[in-house]
């Protein structure tokens, strides 16, 4: 078994000449115009001819539908195996762009055998699988938890699995980093910024913890942390540096079984030959010059979506997006939720969502808020409309950083709170 890094969740799985490419995404403006690629690379610089292809879930710095048509021009159709998921967003979303992907939870040829294991919490928001390969002829072992969450169930299944196959972890592909909108979409960089860098380096700090826990409980003989480059591009990259996000030569502080590759590096689990790893951290001027080169790009809905502000009717827009999130929720009480549609610098509406009630009550632009608890969310007019009628998605936009929170208390966060954003849409 041989593995070559191509870049953050995409590597490309060798077993005796039958080849596994997983997760490539490598086009720029990901999540509706936010994500870009650091460092910048042509793919195909790197990747050979996949057997197949593993998707791991929806997320668009996973499942890249416009490079998956390059590469099928390129080579061909090729089978993709994507998680036996219900619902199966993924399978829905590749229907649509016209793939046949195939739900799998198993997959043996004369190469390999391989395995594939959502990381199902019971939550209607679950999308993330992952995948165990056996290289028949080497006997190697690869577990690729691609950014599962450390989810017990989900790690017995894994170690269950596992263990059927002799018990022997031989590579362990996990996430050193986080992406996400926390902290520097929730706490203002310039009254609060010090605030802001605590939480920043917090943040790292427990996806380091996690990262540590993973590899407690697989011991596997080699790790390679991956799955976390990117980069904040358009009007968005003032906040690059609040992300939290850390570069993966930084594993090398606290796990001496890593290796950190370079794009096309390799590392071959039979000899364990390593070829192009990196040696240190990315340089800041590289940062900077790639952030010159997408600062100015942008975002989807600046593009797409030109309605005037006086044309849509958000409040029956939020109405109906407020019936169907509530028949969804997973919210245990009440929560409340404040939208605050701006036009550039301009406050052009609010509006007060109560989710138990899904009452949708409009707010005067000054208005004082005396909620105890509560969430409100500062957004362009543009995307929340397209958002409420589903050209784009909440969770792509929580990831994207793509609006601005103020939630009180700040540290009273609710996954179901989160989650039932993604299904506050009219359809």
């Amino acid at each position: 078994m041989k593995i070559k890094y191509i870049y953050s969740a995409c590597i490309e799985i060798d077993c005796g000449g039958f080849k596994i490419l997983t997760d490539p995404w490598f086009t720029d403006g990901a999540y509706d115009g936010s994500w870009y690629h650091f460092p910048k690379i042509d793919p195909f610089k790197f990747i050979s001819k996949p057997d197949l292809i593993y998707i791991s879930h929806i997320h668009p710095d996973h499942y890249d539908p416009v490079f998956l048509t390059k590469l099928f021009e390129r080579f061909g159709q090729i089978n993709i195996l994507i998680p036996d998921l219900n619902p199966n967003y993924l399978l829905f979303k590749g229907k649509s762009d016209g793939f046949d992907l195939i739900p799998t939870r198993e997959f043996e040829n004369d190469y390999v055998k391989i395995f594939i294991e959502e990381n199902d919490t019971g939550s209607l928001s679950d999308i993330d699988s992952a995948l165990i390969v056996k290289d028949k002829q080497t006997e190697k072992v690869l577990l690729n938890l691609n950014d599962c969450i450390y989810n017990q169930p989900h790690v017995d299944k894994l170690t269950g699995i596992l263990d059927d196959l002799g018990g022997n972890l031989d590579f362990l592909a996990l996430g050193y980093t986080g992406a996400g909108p926390y902290p520097q979409t929730y706490i203002d960089p310039i009254n609060d910024k010090e605030l802001l860098e605590s939480e920043a380096k917090n943040k790292k700090l427990k996806f380091f913890e996690r990262y540590l826990k993973f590899i407690e409980t697989f011991k596997a003989g080699t790790n390679l942390p991956f799955a976390g480059e990117y980069m904040l591009g358009s009007r968005l990259v003032h906040l690059n540096k609040f992300r939290g996000v850390a570069d993966a030569f930084e594993i090398k502080n606290i796990d001496e079984k890593a290796i950190v590759l370079s794009n096309g590096g390799t590392y071959n689990l039979v000899t364990e030959e390593i070829n192009n790893e990196r040696s240190s951290l990315y340089d800041e001027e590289s940062v900077q010059n790639r952030i010159k080169e997408i600062e100015s790009n942008k975002l989807d809905y600046e593009i797409e979506i030109n309605l005037p502000f006086e044309k849509i009717n958000f409040m029956r827009l939020l109405k109906s997006a407020a019936q169907k999130a509530a028949s969804k929720s997973e919210i245990s009480d009440n929560y409340s939720f404040i939208f605050s549609l701006v036009d550039g610098e301009s406050l052009r509406a609010r509006f007060l969502v109560k989710t138990e009630e899904s009452s949708v009550t409009p707010m005067q632009l000054n208005e004082e808020i005396t909620l105890e608890n509560f969430s409100e969310i500062i957004i362009d007019y543009r995307y929340f409309y397209g958002l409420l009628t589903s050209i784009y998605h909440w969770n792509n936009a929580e990831v994207g950083s793509m609006y601005l929170t103020r939630r009180v208390p700040l540290d009273n966060f609710n996954e179901s709170v989160q989650n039932y954003l993604n299904f506050l849409a009219t359809c």
